[in-house]
């Protein structure tokens, strides 16, 4: 019997109670008033007590049922999933789902129809993790799942996400495997108004924050709008409070791929690689040795990889004994734009992000030289310092570029971020 039986029937039994007592007081009135005799106490019906008592079970049971359901849907953790789709699994007590939250268009696709209302955890996040692969958000260029639980008890968070990595990663061995990250959830204001402000979990937020500390010169602004396979391959393996399983695949050939193919744009067509060891800076970052037969020379070179609009460029710098090369090679491979100058500039003194706002050398010496006239082959000496001028607000980085030119020496300024000249002097 739900709820609404018990009720009516509690009804039911109070209004013929009370019926029962109403007749049985008026009999009461007339027999007083037709005799003098001292009223005795009158004795309450025995079918009272037994309504009475039938109401209050009925009531108990009914109370017990509300209080149960109350029970269900009351929110005790929280488990959040991120690919790119980001979603929000609200349990009870039981680890039964009291509500599926998508946050963000992909994640409603994933959820469709779906109602996980009293699912088991298990069972719920096995259906998402399908939905995600059906809806190819996990695939082979994107293969990385991360998992947060956000519980007040956090040894029961911590043993709850380990366990979750396990499921996640079970799931996807029929689509070849992936990889999973887990966290749980450490509460920061800053982090939680950033996860509100861009519309994704407290979990990717973390996720982030901890790429951005291995690699300073990514901004959240940029990496927030990178997927879980993105970050994950960012990530530094030895990020603490963080469970790892599997390894992340995305469609960003490897800094060895784009350093070949910034040597074939530069000319060299037979060149071999060499890791350098200990020059190893961050997960973005490497250093190789390059042995060339055509032409024959010996150098080093560095490799970047940095972001430009949300999507992954490959910066290959490296210089020969003649010419200094800035190599631009996009993440997926097609294609390479290769900028080149005669001399060595100070270049690797900045980051690559902010490298990567930078006209290139290139463009601000042929600004100044269109600006007097001349081409590059009429001009000797040149070297290009790169550095600041201003402050504060007004600081902006500049190119300070000096040469010699028809019997004179020339010094003029270039702002190295929108390639205007700033001043030309003989």
């Amino acid at each position: 019997m739900d709820e609404h039986r018990m009720f009516d029937a509690i009804a039911d039994i109070d209004e013929q109670i009370i019926d029962k007592c109403l007749t049985d007081a008026e009999g009461a009135k007339r027999t007083a008033n037709n005799t003098r005799s001292v009223p005795k106490h009158r004795r309450i019906p025995w079918y009272a007590y037994a309504a009475a008592a039938l109401a209050l079970v009925f009531l108990g049971g009914a109370i017990n049922t509300v209080g149960t359901k109350l029970l269900q849907k009351t929110v005790s953790n929280t488990v959040s999933l991120d690919v790119n789709p980001s979603i929000e699994i609200k349990l009870n007590r039981n680890e039964r789902v009291v509500a599926v939250v998508p946050l963000n268009g992909d994640a409603e696709k994933v959820v469709g129809s779906m109602d996980f209302s009293g699912v088991p955890l298990d069972l719920a996040v096995n259906a998402l993790i399908g939905s995600m692969v059906r809806n190819s958000y996990l695939n082979e260029f994107a293969n990385s799942v991360l998992v947060t639980v956000d519980d007040k008890d956090e040894a029961k968070a911590e043993e709850l996400t380990r366990r979750l990595v396990s499921v996640i990663d079970e799931a996807m061995i029929p689509q070849g495997g992936g990889a999973v990250i887990g966290m749980t959830a450490v509460h920061d204001a800053e982090l939680e108004k950033l996860a509100d402000r861009y519309g994704i979990t407290l979990g990717k937020a973390m996720l982030i924050n901890k790429v951005a500390e291995s690699i300073p010169y990514y901004s959240f602004d940029e990496l927030v709008m990178l997927n879980i396979s993105e970050l994950n391959m960012l990530l530094d393996p030895k990020a603490a409070d963080v469970m790892h399983i599997g390894t992340p695949k995305t469609s960003i050939i490897s800094s060895a791929e784009a350093v070949a193919k910034a040597l074939d744009a530069a000319g060299y067509k037979d060149a071999f690689l060499v890791s350098v060891s200990g020059k190893y800076v961050t997960p973005a970052v490497d250093a190789y040795r390059v042995n060339s037969r055509e032409p024959n020379t010996t150098f080093e070179l560095i490799s970047d990889l940095c972001i430009e609009n949300g999507e992954f460029v490959y910066w290959v710098e490296f210089r020969d004994s003649e010419m200094k090369y800035d190599v631009r090679v996009n993440a997926d491979g097609n294609g390479a734009e290769i900028f080149k100058c005669p001399v060595w500039s100070s270049y690797y003194g900045l980051t690559p992000s902010h490298r990567t706002r930078l006209v290139s050398e290139n463009v601000a010496v042929n600004a100044v030289l269109k600006g007097i006239g001349a081409s590059p082959s009429d001009i000797e000496a040149l070297t290009i310092r790169i550095g600041t001028t201003g402050s504060g607000d007004r600081m902006i980085t500049v190119y300070t570029i000096e040469f010699n030119y028809s019997i004179a020496s020339w010094t003029a300024q270039v702002n190295a971020e929108t390639g205007e000249v700033i001043s030309i002097t003989d």
